[in-house]
């Protein structure tokens, strides 16, 4: 008697497998971009799949994880641009005063 699982059984084995990693690197993606937040570290693909332990194209191929990354940026981008502005008003101020 032949004790080797049925092809499909293996290939549905296989893909639950596969499901499993990607649900897995997801939250650890997510919990880099958290990480990378809370240290008001900018934030780049690199740095999170470096953190997260998982590849730039883990990142790019997940359309999860790569609409993560994303926001992220575009959060970190409005926050750079929010804190050159109140710089530039600070330093406006200060020339007035001197004035």
């Amino acid at each position: 008697m032949d004790s080797t699982p049925a092809p499909g059984s293996r290939t549905a084995a296989a893909t639950d497998a596969r499901r499993r990693y990607a649900q897995d690197a997801l939250g650890r993606v997510h919990g880099a971009i958290k990480q990378i937040k809370r240290e008001k570290a900018q934030p780049s693909v690199s740095a999170v799949a470096r953190r997260a332990g998982v590849s730039r194209s883990f990142i790019y191929d997940n359309p999860d994880a790569r609409a993560a990354v994303s926001a992220a940026l575009a959060e970190a981008g409005e926050r750079r641009v929010q804190l050159m502005t109140e710089a530039d008003g600070q330093r406006e101020s200060t020339r007035r005063e001197r004035a």
